[in-house]
Parts: structure tokens; C-alpha cells; sequence
């Protein structure tokens, strides 16, 4: 009995993190500018999968432009900040056709995460996944990417990702999707 109950915190977890979330960015931001309480910014991340000729599923990465201010050089998933009024899932869906033009489907939360912007800010978020077609064409705005990939689990040692929790996400990604192709 009580080994059944510990499945069910993560979900009840991301469940609460995420109404605190949309609390949080639905909340009276006339109010807010009233009282000058500072908005709280909030990320989505759109972790695009596909299933390749083999069946196996590959995630989109995309390397950053060496002029970006946070985290130059290195290879991540689509996301950014979730405007005023606009709910988390189409932040998630906006950020993918904006950064890799790519229109997906069997959107979830996969998890919550934070970015650490500098020692003073860190900026929560989810993680949403999402299957893109086997043929889809990445379009990516080169002022904010150089690059991008199609990655199975083999192959994700050899990038260098933003931060461990991101290679930690996707690696549970790509193995729930491949147990079930």
C-alpha cells in the first residue's frame, strides 16, 4: 500500500506545480503593477520526438547561437517564456514553429524544471513533449540557432547539452517512447 502511494506524488507534484504555475502568471496583473510586485516569469519547453525509418525515436536538438547571452554553443530543446494570457501547452506549441517551424502533435507534461538565468534568478518552467511527423522539415531563425540534430539515446553523448537536467529529461523521453514502438 504505501509503495502505491509513492507512484502517485510525482504526478500529484507536477499537478500543483503546474495550478501554481497558471496561478501565477493568470494573476491580476493590474493589481501587480499597482502594488509594483515583480511578475513572475515562467519557460515552457517544447522536447519534439519522432520515430525514424527504424522505429526507434530521435528528439530534436538545437545548438544555440554563439552570440546568445545564456548558455552560447550549446545544443537544447525549443522553449522560452510564456506570455501574458497565453496558457502553457500553446507557449509550448508558439515556441516550436517559431524556433523549428515544426507543428507537432500528443502534446504532454513530461516534467517541471528550472533555469538558473544568473546566481540571483532562477525561472521555473515544463517540459512538454510532443511527436512531430517522421518527414518534418526544420526551419530554425538563425539569429538564435546554428543547428540542429535528430538525436537517438546512442547518440546524445555526443552533445553538449544546457544543463544535466535537460539530458536527464530526455533521456526519459526517448526510453518511455521506445518501449512502446
Amino acid at each position: 500500500m504505501f509503495t502505491e502511494k509513492k507512484k502517485y506524488r510525482p504526478i500529484i507534484a507536477k499537478i500543483f506545480i503546474g495550478i501554481l504555475l497558471f496561478v501565477l502568471c493568470h494573476s491580476d496583473v493590474e493589481g501587480v503593477r499597482e502594488e509594483k510586485i515583480n511578475k513572475i516569469e515562467v519557460f515552457v519547453s517544447a522536447y519534439c520526438y519522432r520515430l525514424n525509418r527504424a522505429r526507434m525515436p530521435e528528439i530534436l536538438l538545437l545548438k544555440r547561437a554563439p552570440n546568445r547571452k545564456l548558455y552560447p554553443n550549446l545544443w537544447e530543446c525549443c522553449g522560452g517564456s510564456v506570455r501574458s494570457n497565453e496558457s502553457f501547452e500553446s507557449a509550448a506549441q508558439r515556441q516550436l514553429l517559431e524556433e523549428a517551424g515544426i507543428t507537432a502533435t500528443k502534446w504532454k507534461v513530461l516534467e517541471c524544471f528550472e533555469v538558473c538565468v544568473n546566481p540571483d534568478i532562477i525561472v521555473p518552467g515544463l517540459i512538454f513533449t510532443c511527436k512531430a511527423d517522421q518527414n518534418a522539415v526544420v526551419k530554425f531563425d538563425p539569429r538564435e540557432h546554428v543547428d540542429f540534430r535528430w538525436v537517438t539515446l546512442n547518440d546524445l553523448e555526443n552533445f553538449q547539452l544546457i544543463n544535466k537536467q535537460m539530458r536527464h529529461s530526455i533521456v526519459k523521453l526517448l526510453m518511455i517512447q521506445g518501449k512502446k514502438s
